[in-house]
């Protein structure tokens, strides 16, 4: 038997259902009745299998791509996403004393004044 739901009567459906098993499962709770613990898993499952058969109804369409091609835009928008990283990065505070430890030091400054006080190695700076 196939049955034509819009999107609005399907949520109707499943917050109804979801109230029934809120109900049943307060009965178990106070009445400890099996038969009723069934019907509640039983009612669970439904308001579950409709909910994926929802979603599946919803899903878009790749427009005539293969899986192999969402799954390269995925690792391509990954890569782009490093590459972001690494130039934010470039601006840090971090790589701006990584470059001023290791390029050429200026002359006019002082050896106290070049010197980097971070020590990885101190337990204080783990």
């Amino acid at each position: 038997m196939k049955i034509e739901l819009s999107e609005t009567e399907i949520i109707h459906i499943m917050d109804s259902l979801r109230m029934r098993i809120t109900d049943l499962r307060g009965e178990v709770a106070q009445w400890g009745d099996p038969e009723t613990a069934d019907l509640a898993d039983e009612l669970e499952e439904l308001e579950h299998d409709l909910f994926e058969a929802s979603a599946r109804a919803e899903e878009p369409a790749l427009d005539g791509r293969s899986f192999s091609v969402a799954e390269s835009d995925f690792i391509d928008h990954g890569v782009r996403a490093r590459e972001m990283m690494k130039a934010e990065k470039a601006s840090s505070r971090a790589a701006a004393r990584r470059n001023f430890n290791m390029k050429v030091k200026d002359e006019r400054l002082s050896k106290t004044q070049t010197h980097d006080v971070w020590d990885a190695n101190d337990p204080k700076n783990w």
